[in-house]
């Protein structure tokens, strides 16, 4: 009952109906014509989904869910039409539009079962833009970043289990400039420092396990996890997708804010996993060092 539905029909007996028939299932407005249902869309709005009757005097469903596009985008838009009207219908629909054009008079399963799908269009809109808006904050902090050792002099050896710089660039090596399925991501493990000035190195190096560990349930078999640095893993994944798709994929991973248990003094305390993370194809790189020279906290943002 959460999403809202507005119907629009200049016939009042439909709207009636309308109501009638789906107060229990959704919850329902209505107008009498276009020019009301953009008032109630600035007035009340958005809604989820916006159904309109084709043939209304002045403004046609077609030309007022046009308007409802360019003002709430997000919201599904649905076209009711007789059968004397479906070229016109047909051909909003084939115009990108109209999410489903539905036949009066339609019956209720029809209409319900048209209604949900429309929600669930909506609310995986909405909620993809509401995870970009919510990637951005994680995926990149200049701040973060200024305090992160991207390029360890020698090799740093890893630990908690994991291969150090050293291995890292090696395996590197063969795929910078060559495979356009290879993506590099910097995991900065934001508490990490707080936890080994509070509980010690032995916590510190539980916590990097932790988050090793959650890290790799987003493996595929061919993925590899490295310690780059101190405060900072790196994830090897290869996906047959776009960057901002894998940017998407680890942004979802991390969102959950997970906490896991960590190792403090013989004691398992349960503490948050808080990361910042960056990305780059490696196909875009000629060297290993050009590669980590593009993290560097001054270009960040321009990447």
């Amino acid at each position: 009952m959460g999403d809202k539905i507005l119907f629009v029909d200049d016939e009042a007996p439909a709207l009636d109906g309308y109501r009638r028939v789906l107060r229990h299932e959704f919850t329902i407005d209505t107008a009498a014509s276009g020019e009301e249902g953009l008032a109630a869309i600035k007035a009340t709005g958005p809604y989820a989904v916006v159904i309109s009757d084709m043939r209304m005097p002045g403004m046609s469903g077609a030309e007022f869910l046009a308007h409802v596009r360019r003002k709430t985008p997000d919201s599904v838009r649905m076209l009711l039409t007789g059968h004397a009207d479906l070229d016109a219908a047909i051909h909003a629909v084939n115009k990108g539009n109209i999410f489903r054009f539905l036949t009066k008079p339609c019956e209720k399963p029809v209409l319900v079962e048209a209604i949900r799908s429309g929600l669930q269009q909506y609310r995986t809109a909405t909620a993809e833009k509401e995870l970009v808006k919510k990637a951005k904050l994680i995926s990149r902090s200049r701040d973060d970043w200024e305090a992160a050792d991207l390029s360890p002099s020698g090799g740093f050896e890893g630990s908690a289990g994991l291969a150090g710089s050293a291995e890292a660039r090696s395996y590197l090596e063969a795929r910078v400039g060559t495979d356009p399925h290879c993506f590099v991501i910097l995991v900065k493990l934001n508490l990490l420092p707080t936890v080994e000035e509070r509980y010690g190195e032995q916590a510190g190096q539980s916590y990097i396990q932790a988050t090793a560990s959650f890290l790799t349930k987003a493996a595929h078999k061919e993925d590899w996890l490295f310690h780059w640095s101190r405060d900072v893993l790196m994830y090897v994944a290869h996906r047959q997708i776009s960057a901002a798709a894998v940017r998407m994929e680890f942004s979802r991973l991390l969102l959950d804010n997970p906490q896991q248990l960590v190792d403090i003094n013989g004691r398992q305390t349960m503490l948050a996993i808080s990361t910042t993370i960056d990305l780059l194809p490696a196909a875009r790189f000629s060297t290993v060092d050009e590669l980590f020279s593009a993290f560097d906290a001054k270009l960040i943002g321009k990447i």
